[in-house]
């Protein structure tokens, strides 16, 4: 057999034997720790759990209420982002126009505007 098996056996021979010669006030003793220790102990590891909880909740709320503003913020930069690409797109769009210096008459491309002088003014 191992030592360490037979230390274990030894020692609990040991424990067994104290226990024996004293068995009613060791459990005596016992029963008195625990009533006298669970109520103490219930109350501080409630206590505990209420304390974890409610700050986890409160840093909920706030995570989701910073959430909501960022939200609110990233909006506002979609939208303002929309309204400079639109705005862009109609300068360009007016940029783009060519216009035909006799008439006015506008025309998409360059090209296409001098086509038609060539075809109408010439």
């Amino acid at each position: 057999m191992h030592p360490a098996i037979k230390i274990l056996i030894g020692a609990l021979m040991v424990v067994l034997g104290i226990f024996s010669l004293t068995v009613e006030s060791f459990f005596q003793a016992f029963m008195t720790l625990i009533k006298g220790g669970i109520g103490p102990i219930l109350i501080l590891v409630g206590a505990f759990i209420i304390w974890l909880e409610s700050d986890e909740w409160k840093m909920r709320r706030k995570e989701s209420g910073e959430e909501r503003d960022n939200m609110g913020v990233q909006q506002q930069l979609q939208e303002e982002v929309k309204e400079r690409r639109e705005a862009e797109e109609k300068e360009e769009a007016e940029e783009d126009k060519h216009a035909c210096p006799q008439c006015g008459k506008e025309f998409d491309t360059e090209r296409g505007m001098k086509i038609h002088q060539t075809q109408k003014h010439d």
